[in-house]
């Protein structure tokens, strides 16, 4: 290893000139002789440079580099440039590494591996009261664990995850890469990410290692200093780039997958892609700026885009659910004023009213309006939406004629992007001219799903469902 060093210990600074100290104290207390800390600061306004100037003076295993402002990636990748060591970490400015980390976690010849993941402790400071009845922030720590685990392969490690999806593979933060292949495969950080460049990072790397070893030592402190910091702001284009951060991380698993059947895949995608936004969800609140730029795509990406329902249909189908009256109300809004158009209402299940099936109930519902009986066919055994349109299409072959149809097909609205798909594996359905026309519930409208849990619940989980009968591509755009 050139000039003997073990590991390079690289920490970006940014005006950070009040947690500097700790940070520092914390690491150079216990970095081995056979280690360098490399500390690039990324054009601070603070003292932070001239404090550095003076660390560097005190220890030979400091070296620093001073730049002009151009975020955490380009600092990073000017400290893996400077790096000697075989292996290579990292660590932002305000976080602390763990007392006596490097005695328990210097990498070892004979593990063999590529890939070193730790564990690490989230570390919030929240509102508290003292024992004189004073208000002072708590120090609130919530561990972030892995197993002890080896990894043979980097397939391995991709099952599991797949599975699990728990094995702490965002932060670049806790964890030791190895040099070599770093530089063999040219693997950078990304310049001009508001976010998520530790991700990209690691999907990158993982495409290149063989033995990774996973373990309960608790690397870092993660502080959460002031729930107002520079952790905690509004980012511009934050849809499109959780889409970017998704499709990567989908693209690198399966790719690296070897274990995991295609449910196990679609699951996990499904679950990734609604998880990520929810938690876009949940910024809007503080966030007012990111919630009108974001919600008109996570509507799209929710309900689909709407099909062309002017003019007039030949057949509505009506799919039954234990809630359907507002969905057979729109079907009615839409056609019930044409002599011509039939109603198909399907669903076998019993409706909340407790007494008739679903599509029992919405006849009801449509002889109440006035709708004569030759324009209500009854489909009374479906229990599912699948076999809602198979059967919907057994009875319009039986009783109308097929040529040239154009067919509305009526359901939730958070239900019309997964309905489409299940009709396009149907044959029926191939020559037809369909229109999915999506019914809104009060509290799945697309104005107010997102704020009450029931609403987003559904929705996020119906989303997740649409991987289980279709290709990622159809969903996230992933090529």
């Amino acid at each position: 290893m050139e000039n003997g060093k073990v590991l390079s210990f690289i920490i970006p600074t940014y005006n950070c000139e009040a947690y500097l100290d700790e940070t520092l104290s914390s690491v150079l207390s216990q970095l081995p002789e056979e280690c360098e800390l490399i500390l690039v600061d990324d054009g601070s306004t603070d003292s932070t440079p001239e404090m550095l100037r003076e660390y560097e003076k005190k220890s030979e295993l400091i070296r620093i580099s001073l730049r002009e402002h151009g975020g955490a990636s380009t600092a990073r990748n000017a400290g893996l440039d400077m790096a000697k060591g075989e292996w290579v970490a990292f660590m932002d400015c305000d976080d602390c590494l763990k007392e006596g980390f490097f005695a328990r976690a210097m990498p070892k010849p004979e593990d063999q591996a590529d890939l070193y993941i730790f564990s690490f402790e989230r570390v919030d400071f929240l509102p508290g009261v003292n024992a004189r009845e004073e208000h002072v922030l708590e120090e609130v720590v919530s561990p972030l664990m892995v197993d002890d685990r080896v990894y043979e392969t980097a397939s391995d490690f991709a099952d599991k995850y797949i599975r699990t999806r728990q094995l702490l593979v965002y932060s670049a933060c806790n964890k030791f890469y190895r040099k070599s292949l770093i530089d063999e495969h040219g693997i950078r950080f990304v310049d001009g990410m508001s976010f998520g460049e530790d991700r990209l990072f690691n999907y990158d790397y993982l495409m290149h290692t063989g033995r990774i070893i996973t373990s309960q030592i608790r690397m870092f402190r993660y502080m959460q200093r002031n729930p107002n910091s520079e952790s905690k702001k509004s980012f511009p284009n934050y849809y499109d780039t959780i889409i970017k951060l998704h499709r990567a991380k989908i693209d690198c698993f399966f790719k690296l997958s070897r274990g995991t059947t295609g449910a196990e895949k679609r699951a996990f995608a499904g679950a990734d892609l609604s998880s990520e936004v929810g938690h876009m969800i949940d910024r809007f609140d503080d966030y007012p700026a990111e919630k009108e730029e974001n919600l008109p795509k996570i509507n799209e990406l929710v309900f689909g885009r709407p099909d062309d329902i002017s003019g007039s249909f030949d057949v509505i189908i009506v799919l039954g659910s234990t809630d359907c009256g507002y969905r057979l109300d729109r079907a009615y809004e839409i056609a019930g004023g044409n002599p011509d158009t039939v109603f198909v209402v399907t669903g076998g299940n019993l409706h909340r009213s407790g007494e008739l099936s679903e599509a029992e109930y919405m006849a009801e519902r449509l002889r109440s309006y006035g709708v004569p009986e030759g324009r209500i066919l009854v489909e009374n055994n479906a229990e599912n939406t699948y076999r809602n349109l198979e059967l919907s299409a057994e009875l319009i072959e039986k009783s109308v004629d097929t040529k040239d149809l154009r067919i509305g097909i009526v359901t939730a609205a958070f239900h019309v992007p997964r309905t489409r798909m299940m009709a396009a594996s149907i044959p029926w359905y191939e020559d037809k001219h369909l229109a999915f026309i999506p019914a809104y519930s009060p509290k799945l409208r697309p104005d107010s799903w997102y704020a009450n849990n029931g609403g987003k619940s559904i929705c996020l989980g119906e989303l997740a469902k649409c991987y289980c009968i279709s290709d990622v591509e159809n969903i996230s755009g992933q090529k």
